[in-house]
């Protein structure tokens, strides 16, 4: 019997069948169920740290996300991930009294960093450490110095493509999951005809939308508040907004699910969409050039914007655009209330997402600079209530480091010619009555 040549090239792990030059170091995550869920688990449930009862991961993008899936997914709050650099969201958080993963494939993601030297300076013992990062980094370094626990990922991975690996594996089993569990649940990910020919199916289904190179793509949970609807929304927005193309995750419906067991085959989605596309499925230019501002942007004081917008061209562009994307910067405790004012925004003016900033830098920041040009960017900076206190080993507090990621995100796609526009309120209910949304 004949068989698809795309899926033969899966199950041979062929860089070839796709666009750019990456691919022949990313395509580890096709055999990870088969490297992982065997041995693995059981000795890495063996060695993990539980002197306490609550587990705190600090980590951003793909090294937080899925995370955030096993955790909804097993009804757990053992686990809470901090993906945020917001200091009203940090001076609320004990590090004394939980255990710590500090996750970053490249160990040198910011937020990673500067949560865990503030963590260790406010109580966190280095005996409730683990760290996960890929092989060589200066994370591992310092992990193994602090006498931390360690383990390492697969470095033919990139971030989005990780949850069934040491940085989703690990924090599952610290989020309710134990080994057996999670080896049933993932049996539907193990590679096969089968599993690849469904996707090559599904992607062809959405594929048929494409218009001028771009399409929505509907997401059955809010990203803003459901972990893997969060997952799904930065594996496709990542994996496909790339050359003024790309699939739009959009919300379409809040009731569902989704499960771990869907993860290999969502992953082989969208590397097949960006098939589709023409595009590198295995980069994110336009996000590593927005992380390298912010530390420039870091060597000088910075300046918290007190400007006024101009309100009309502001509402004219909103409802002209493509879709609209809300960029808020605000603590996590603002999630529902951002979920509220996506909702009234998109009543008011058509097709809109939203996230939380940082987060949404390493989820969507790739598709809101690289994919459709159509888009109109609203950044909303909610102004700290916390006071300002100096990050250990840094000349820079929070309230700096949260600042310049959101105007290093606002230059980024002013360069890359996008729309955006910038609202600085003490309450996102302000915005919403900025915009005429509420009287």
């Amino acid at each position: 019997m004949d068989v698809d040549p795309v899926v033969a090239g899966l199950l041979a792990h062929d860089p070839t069948l796709f666009a750019g030059g990456t691919a022949a170091h990313a395509l580890g995550w096709l055999g990870h169920p088969d490297r992982y869920l065997g041995q693995y688990l059981d000795q890495v449930d063996e060695l993990l740290l539980r002197r306490h009862g609550h587990t705190l991961l600090l980590g951003m993008g793909g090294s937080s996300s899925p995370a955030r899936l096993y955790a909804e997914a097993s009804g757990s709050s053992d686990l809470t991930v901090l993906d945020t650099s917001n200091p009203d969201t940090i001076a609320t958080i004990d590090f004394a009294n939980a255990n710590v993963i500090a996750s970053s494939k490249s160990g040198g993601t910011i937020e990673t960093q500067t949560l865990l030297a503030h963590a260790l300076a406010h109580g966190l013992d280095p005996r409730d450490l683990v760290i996960i990062t890929d092989p060589g980094t200066t994370l591992e370094e310092l992990g193994y110095s602090l006498g931390a626990l360690v383990f390492v990922g697969d470095p033919d991975t990139g971030g989005r493509f990780s949850g069934i690996s040491p940085f989703g594996l690990i924090p599952a089993l610290y989020a309710g999951w134990n080994p057996e569990e999670l080896r049933s649940e993932l049996v539907p990910s193990r590679l096969s005809a089968e599993v690849a020919e469904r996707a090559i199916h599904v992607a062809g289904q959405f594929a048929q939308n494409v218009k001028d190179g771009q399409a929505h793509f509907p997401l059955g949970a809010d990203p803003i508040t459901s972990g893997g609807g969060l997952w799904l929304e930065q594996l496709i927005a990542e994996t496909t907004g790339k050359q003024n193309r790309g699939f739009v995750p959009v919300l379409a419906d809040s009731g569902e699910r989704y499960r771990p067991a869907d993860m290999m085959h969502w992953q082989l989605v969208a590397a097949l969409l960006a098939r589709h596309l023409d595009v590198d499925p295995f980069n994110q230019p336009n996000v590593e050039s927005a992380k390298r501002d912010v530390f420039a942007l870091l060597r000088d004081p910075v300046i918290w914007p007190d400007d006024a917008v101009d309100l009309p061209p502001l509402i004219e562009a909103l409802a002209g655009s493509a879709y609209n994307v809300l960029q808020v910067y605000a603590p996590l405790s603002a999630s529902g209330a951002l979920s509220s004012l996506r909702v009234e925004v998109e009543s008011a003016f058509g097709t809109t997402t939203a996230n939380l900033g940082p987060r949404y830098l390493h989820s969507t920041g790739q598709l809101h600079k690289g994919g459709p040009t159509g888009v109109v960017g609203l950044q909303i900076i909610q102004r700290p209530k916390s006071a300002p206190q100096r990050i250990e080993g840094r000349a820079y507090t929070f309230h700096d480091l949260h600042l310049a990621q959101a105007q290093s995100d606002l230059r980024a796609m002013k360069d890359a010619g996008r729309a955006v526009w910038r609202l600085v309120v003490d309450d996102l209910a302000d915005a919403s009555q900025l915009l005429g949304l509420r009287s």
